[in-house]
């Protein structure tokens, strides 16, 4: 194989699948938190280790994300298969944030709920959606004034 055909390491590609496998992680950690205390009630060390980790894990996601939005230059992320993908993070978030406010909102304060922060991972997936967004946004500017400049 000549230098030409051989597949380029796309880091912008790289960092877009980092930050949805990271993302379904998180919501995954989530998910089974909120079920935990569905049927438990509270949450034991366990627990609230886990959540721990799946704060950490949308923190991570963030950070990724913003990593991404800044750097932007590939338009391999906006691939027909990969355009929109920022909207699972969004809408993972959301459906996340729809336990978490229920349970603040309750009169009687949830054992465990604000230990493993609950809200502010859904708040990181959120974001971290809207910057996957804007991301794909800057390449598709960044591809527009050349396709002017050929016409």
């Amino acid at each position: 194989m000549d230098q030409a055909k051989q597949p380029s390491f796309d880091i912008d590609r790289m960092l877009l699948f980092t930050t949805l496998l990271s993302a379904l992680v998180g919501i995954g950690l989530y998910i089974v938190l909120y079920l935990t205390m569905a049927g438990f009630g509270t949450l034991n060390l366990s627990g609230h280790l886990m959540g721990r980790v799946g704060l950490f894990v949308t923190c991570g996601t963030l950070l990724i994300a913003l990593a991404l939005a800044l750097t932007a230059r590939s338009s391999t992320i906006t691939t027909t298969s990969l355009t929109g993908s920022g909207w699972f993070l969004v809408f993972g978030g959301i459906g996340l944030l729809f336990p978490a406010f229920a349970a603040s909102a309750a009169q009687e304060s949830v054992p465990g709920l604000t230990g493993f922060g609950g809200v502010a991972g859904a708040l990181f997936l959120l974001m971290a959606g809207s910057l996957l967004l804007q991301a794909e946004r800057t390449v598709h500017e960044r591809e527009a004034p050349a396709e002017d400049e050929e016409n």
